[in-house]
């Protein structure tokens, strides 16, 4: 595999706010939130689905590597994780891969347990995030080291169990000692960045690239990490250290969907750290253009359009 995802795999929810305004004010916006209780999480999927959200396959990861599927790269994708039993009829993310072409071989099926859903309400371009993990509590990693240590990058995202870090951070030490030249990405989300489990600091420091927005950075600020960081802001991207690409944001007006959005933006940098890590930059200028057009859609509708912009900002 040139690239591996490794991450939860959800169905997405996605509501407007306004639409569900009892339900909107009972969490803090602009931030993930756990559920960790099943019948919480399914009451509150009783109130959102009066609203007739939209439904997409999500999990950070997954968002990635279905966005680089969609340039027409020609990368081998992989993923690691755990499928379990679709919240909605006709949704199996196992199909969906197959669909995308990516290598599936570790993603495990597990029929016991309901596969993870995130509730994402929008307003006016900030995305809350109400994630319950299900499934992907049951991760599992068994033979997956030797499948790692023949990938070119690893791009790893938060899982919410207390279980999960331990094993990532095992799995990504023995890559590393016995591939070194594979390159590790981590883009921990909020929930990672507020975390104090050793594990999970563990796991950023195995890294070469870390994925931040401000809020992340300045959560993760007592860890003195030495990675690449490419750090998410509304004006562009900061690359720490190397200085910065410039981006003039979408007006709120034009957004359509933001759900994701910085997940599309990592499919730019890491296509490029697989191909050429001195072209970084170039990665990101992609990402932010691949961005951009994604919150002109509804879900993943406008990635068809991703190969046109790869092709004419690389120039292939």
């Amino acid at each position: 595999m040139d690239i591996v995802g490794i991450g939860a795999l959800n169905l997405d929810l996605i509501v407007d706010s306004a639409s569900v305004a009892g339900v909107a004010a009972r969490w803090e916006p602009g931030i993930e939130h756990r559920v960790d209780d099943p019948a919480i999480m399914s009451a509150l999927l009783d109130e959102v689905r009066v609203a007739r959200p939209a439904i997409a396959f999500g999990g950070s990861a997954f968002n990635s590597i279905n966005a680089l599927s969609r340039t027409g790269s020609g990368l081998r994708l992989g993923y690691v994780g755990v499928a379990g039993r679709p919240a909605a009829p006709g949704f199996s993310v196992l199909d969906r891969l197959d669909e995308l072409g990516v290598d599936r071989q570790f993603v495990r099926r597990d029929d016991e347990h309901l596969g993870g859903v995130c509730v994402s309400l929008l307003n006016d371009g900030e995305r809350t995030l109400i994630t319950h993990a299900g499934a992907n509590r049951h991760l599992t990693l068994d033979g997956v080291v030797p499948y790692l240590t023949r990938s070119r990058l690893i791009h790893v995202t938060s899982f919410f169990d207390d279980r999960s870090p331990a094993l990532l951070r095992a799995v990504l030490a023995d890559v590393k000692r016995l591939a070194p030249a594979v390159l590790v990405s981590v883009d921990p989300g909020h929930v990672w960045s507020a975390s104090t489990d050793p594990d999970v600091a563990g796991i950023l420091r195995l890294a070469d690239y870390v994925l931040v927005n401000r809020r992340e950075r300045d959560a993760l600020a007592h860890l003195e990490l030495d990675e690449t960081m490419l750090v998410k802001r509304p004006d562009g991207i900061e690359i720490v250290p190397g200085g910065n690409v410039a981006h003039e944001p979408l007006p709120a007006g034009e957004i359509v969907d933001a759900t994701g959005a910085g997940d599309v933006f990592a499919a730019g940098p890491l296509l490029m750290l697989a191909r050429d890590p001195g072209r970084l930059a170039d990665g990101v200028a992609l990402g932010l253009r691949l961005a951009r057009h994604s919150l002109r859609h509804p879900g993943d509708t406008g990635h068809d359009g991703f190969a046109a912009l790869r092709s004419g900002m690389l120039g292939e």
